[in-house]
């Protein structure tokens, strides 16, 4: 009976991991944009994915200094951190914080604190002091601390290999 609920558990948490992965966050209001200050890379990198449920996983690091388990959602249009994984990291979220609507499946409309990490790094590529939501979006899958979006995949050429199992990102030619 344990198991039966726990496998329920991880079936509403991916449903939930989902819902929020096709979201996208409402623009900042004009004038406000911050594009990051660097995007760093110099020749393609591979790094491994996994697949779980048709979840895509990546291992990313947050400032260089803390691994991070992520959703890979090309459907998101900023990345999402765990307030779980800002604890971790000693990073606090500012009560203050600037707010941005999130729209989820379905028509839902949440807000969420949006505050600035130095850098959010997958493989070689690196995109330095990016604007990140922070969102609990799958309370019961505390392994994963985040989803991987569009504003860190959309500067790069990213391609997702299934079968070789790989995220490969090159740097975009300008």
């Amino acid at each position: 009976m344990r198991s039966h609920r726990a496998g329920w558990r991880l079936l509403l948490s991916a449903a939930a991991v989902l819902l929020v992965g096709c979201a996208g966050l409402a623009p900042s209001p004009r004038g406000t944009e911050y594009a990051p200050t660097r995007v760093v890379l110099e020749a393609p990198t591979t790094t491994p994915i996994q697949t779980i449920n048709n979840l895509t996983l990546v291992y990313a690091t947050i400032d260089e200094r803390q691994g991070a388990l992520m959703v890979v959602d090309t459907g998101t249009q900023r990345t999402l951190l765990t307030p779980a994984l800002l604890r971790r990291m000693n990073v606090p979220v500012p009560s203050d914080a600037p707010r941005r609507r999130l729209y989820v499946v379905g028509g839902q409309v949440i807000e969420v604190p949006i505050i600035r990490v130095p850098s959010v790094r997958a493989g070689a590529a690196v995109v330095e002091n990016l604007e990140v939501g922070v969102l609990d979006f799958a309370p019961h899958v505390p392994i994963i601390d985040g989803l991987l979006g569009g504003d860190f995949l959309s500067r790069f050429k990213a391609t997702l290999d299934g079968q070789a199992r790989l995220l490969r990102l090159e740097p975009l030619v300008r």
